[in-house]
């Protein structure tokens, strides 16, 4: 298995050094045979026409996001030891099959760990690079706060969960509990896109300062009641928590993805390994933005 996937990357790597407009890429020795099914013969060809056709787009961003990140995130001890943690839980769960697997791809666990595990927990951490390196610029564009939100069916519960949190008889966890609330009470990171506070919980909370105190609103259809305070809107002083939220945030993944790959010059010259990344990948495709 190992073997035929070394096979593909052949393939990708001619592609990416071709060099010219619509070039496709060819392998040597297309029509050796690999293997024997029967009377049949598969040849190295048909393996890589397969094998590109089922998996072409997704490793060549995969094995071009590995190497970005690692010339960008360094690897640290917690990564090493979530990663062992990882190979630990799938040789003490799928036991004889994992080994298979691992015989199946010519791998050692050790390969799989520094091959495959590392290596994606550094791709992870690319996103929170990048919205460290546009810190000021996210926070502008996404105004990030932290708030405590409680959720009221009933009008007369609200205004006493109010009324209890107001003169500090109750915390909020107990003013939810107490009036027939099933919000944690737990504050949370909200930004100016967070679809999963009401449309005007959202507005209001954006309007508000951190000293402000509790506030009742109803939420936009009126089918409900929010007590409602800002505990936090200063991005610097909840740096990490921002940096965690926002690179979770969609649009600036695929913003990073962009980044990245225009910064280390990604670009495809095998049209059809070009027609297959922009179906699945278009944010990895940087040519077109150059």
């Amino acid at each position: 298995m190992k073997k035929s996937n070394m096979i593909l990357g052949c393939g990708l790597l001619i592609s990416a050094l071709a060099g010219c407009t619509d070039a496709t890429a060819k392998i040597s020795d297309s029509s050796s045979t690999l293997f024997t099914i029967g009377n049949a013969n598969i040849t190295k060809g048909e393996v890589y026409s397969m094998m590109f056709s089922s998996s072409g787009a997704s490793t060549a961003v995969t094995n071009a996001e590995s190497y970005i990140a690692k010339q960008e995130i360094e690897v640290t001890d917690e990564m090493k030891e979530n990663a062992q943690g990882t190979l630990d839980m799938y040789t003490s769960y799928y036991g004889d099959s994992f080994a298979q697997y691992l015989e199946d791809m010519e791998m050692s666990e050790e390969d799989y760990l520094n091959e495959y595990l590392i290596p994606g927990l550094q791709a992870d951490e690319l996103p929170k690079k990048y919205v460290e390196e546009k810190f000021d610029e996210l926070v502008e564009t996404f105004a990030p706060f932290k708030a405590t939100v409680l959720t009221f069916e009933s009008e007369d519960d609200a205004k006493a969960a109010l009324s209890e949190l107001n003169d500090g008889t109750a915390t909020a966890e107990e003013a939810a509990s107490n009036h027939n609330s099933s919000s944690s009470g737990t504050s949370t990171m909200y930004t100016i896109e967070s679809t999963e506070l009401d449309a005007m919980a959202r507005t209001v909370l954006t309007s508000m300062k951190a000293d402000d105190g509790w506030a009742l609103i109803s939420s936009s259809d009126g089918a409900s009641f929010n007590v409602l305070r800002i505990d936090e809107k200063d991005a610097e002083a909840m740096h990490d928590e921002v940096v965690d939220t926002l690179a979770n945030i969609s649009n600036v993944q695929n913003d990073a993805k962009t980044h990245w790959f225009k910064k280390y010059n990604f670009h495809v010259y095998d049209i059809d390994l070009y027609n297959a990344i922009k179906a699945d990948y278009p944010d990895n495709l940087v040519q077109d933005l150059q």
